[in-house]
């Protein structure tokens, strides 16, 4: 017990700096016995509220800071904090609700602008999110966190053009470059004489999604002329798993270090090439900044362009990049394949079901899409699909359908562009890829969102024999899911406007059955094309290969 009061201010702060040591069973217990001696201590109760929401025990968390705000309403940081235990709840509409009043008693918190930034992202609000992220990198603009986020958001906005991606990505990178203030030197090896060395960075390699696309490049990689080095780390920080050395001749380890330092071990390996294939996120492509390797290349899974003059090359696709496109909206030299990237496949999972509309006597249109890709612009236009359509349903899944104030947020947009609620179907969460893949036996046709499009649920789509209807335009994101049916050969897919888009569903809802021969092949076309990681590889390693012999001339 707490013999002596005189100071609790000092006393919790003790506790705090505990609490940020991530010792907490300490600081919870000196809090708790603060409010022993006073049980009306705020501070005491707003930090072991926070303690509370580290360990996800958010209902307790939420009484504690209430009780905290409900002795002094006015402290911004109790609001910040509550709203992120309603987040963790998923209940938006009070973590909005909070953190806009931390904000208005503290207009300065970066902190809250960004988390406020996050949650309007998450309900697909996205140019309010984008704004949100404007202001609180106008209070902390070197935040490289907050700068992640509001180049990503970036690419969901229809209202922001090509050129002002090119252009905040550069000016993002031209403040990184400026710190790092000189690049390394290489010695130029023969090809002849040895394996080229390729390294590929995989930060959170054991929860990434990119691994989907990666891991059959690197089982169709020819060890006879590459050697393979991985970088990386877990999420729950512990050692990779043994048959990394399956995957890679060599993994290194680099959970913890800054990106120079990675670059240092990548350069100390001799690395020739680094492909570098998740600069969708600004905080991956650090490396990049500081020259890890004599050629460095984006690849796989990207969004834009890094906006890095050290990033040499960026691996696109004829679809995705045509030749009459702008190639000065890129720092890289763009590199074009016949395929963007290629994909895991999931042999043994699961089965292609019958068209689901010959049993239900209706077409079901589907998207497993983010959340933050619906915006009110695509449900308006989904929604004059439905009309088209006579007793047409839509089934939404995605983990944010598990929150009751996202589900109401996109019903409302339906409702009041004449939909009715039984004609939208919503799904959650769902842990095992099998259960996951299982939806698509329910969806006729995948409707893929706009200005960002499908990835992952595009590929998943096509394999369960679900075709995608998508709208190019001119931008990375926006022409992925085109590209995948244009490889399939079902350019009468992808369409070039919204009206296209609208009358083409009709159109192919009421050809039953096409439909269903459609599905019945598609995997097996896919399989020879999308999925095909071995052709993909051969022409990414002739682009290596090729990217060699210009850098040793």
């Amino acid at each position: 017990m707490i013999e002596i009061m005189s100071d609790i201010a000092y006393i919790i702060e003790k506790a705090l700096s505990y609490q940020r040591e991530g010792k907490l069973i300490e600081a919870e217990r000196i809090y708790n016995e603060v409010l022993e001696i006073d049980p009306n201590q705020p501070d005491a109760m707003h930090l072991l509220g926070m303690i509370a929401c580290s360990n996800q025990n958010y209902d307790r968390a939420i009484k504690l800071i209430n009780d905290a705000i409900l002795l002094n309403p006015k402290e911004a940081d109790y609001h910040m904090n509550l709203s992120s235990a309603y987040w963790g709840l998923q209940q938006t509409a009070l973590a909005k609700s909070h953190l806009k009043i931390a904000i208005q008693l503290n207009p300065n918190m970066s902190q809250a602008h960004y988390n406020l930034g996050n949650v309007l992202f998450a309900e697909g609000s996205i140019d309010q999110s984008i704004m949100a992220f404007k202001r609180s990198l106008k209070l902390d603009k070197n935040n490289q966190t907050i700068w992640t986020n509001y180049l990503f958001a970036l690419n969901f906005c229809s209202k922001i053009s090509s050129k002002d991606i090119f252009r905040i990505n550069r000016k993002w990178a031209k403040d990184l470059e400026n710190k790092v203030k000189t690049q390394p030197t290489f010695d130029k090896h023969t090809i002849h004489d040895r394996r080229l060395k390729i390294g590929y960075f995989l930060p959170e390699f054991d929860n990434h999604v990119t691994l989907r696309f990666l891991t059959p490049v690197l089982a169709a990689h020819d060890r006879f002329k590459f050697e393979l080095f991985g970088y990386g780390n877990r999420v729950d920080n512990k050692p990779a798993a043994s048959d990394i050395d399956h995957i890679f001749d060599r993994w290194t380890d680099v959970g913890g270090f800054d990106p120079a330092k990675i670059a240092q071990i990548m350069r100390n390996d001799k690395i020739d090439i680094l492909l570098h294939p998740c600069t969708y996120k600004s905080r991956y492509r650090y490396i990049l900044a500081h020259r890890a390797a004599p050629i460095q290349m984006a690849c796989i899974n990207l969004v834009s362009t890094t906006g890095l003059k050290a990033t040499d090359y960026l691996i696109t696709d004829n679809f995705i990049s045509p030749i009459i496109s702008d190639d000065r909206l890129y720092t890289e030299r763009l590199i074009r394949l016949t395929s963007f990237n290629t994909y895991k496949q999931f042999i043994g999972l699961n089965e292609i079901s019958p068209l689901p509309a010959i049993k239900n006597n209706f077409i079901t249109f589907g998207s497993c899409n983010n959340i933050a890709k619906i915006n009110d612009d695509v449900i308006n236009t989904w929604s004059q699909i439905l009309k088209r359509v006579k007793n047409s349903r839509l089934l939404l899944k995605h983990r944010g359908f598990d929150s009751n104030d996202q589900r109401n947020n996109v019903s409302s947009v339906f409702s009041l562009a004449g939909i009715s609620a039984d004609r939208i179907v919503f799904s959650g969460y769902t842990s095992s890829r099998r259960d996951y893949l299982k939806i698509y036996n329910e969806i006729d046709i995948a409707l893929d969102p706009f200005p960002f499009g499908g990835g992952t649920v595009s590929y998943e789509a096509i394999w369960m024999g679900v075709p995608v209807l998508t709208i190019a335009g001119s931008k990375i994101m926006e022409r992925f899911s085109g590209s995948l049916m244009h490889q399939l050969g079902l350019e009468k897919w992808v369409l070039k406007t919204k009206d296209q888009y609208i009358s083409t569903a009709e159109i192919m809802a009421n050809d039953i059955i096409s439909l269903s021969k459609l599905r019945q092949n598609l995997r097996i076309n896919a399989q020879a094309t999308i999925f095909n990681a071995k052709k993909y590889t051969r022409e990414l390693e002739d682009a290596i290969e090729l990217a060699w012999r210009d850098y040793l001339v």
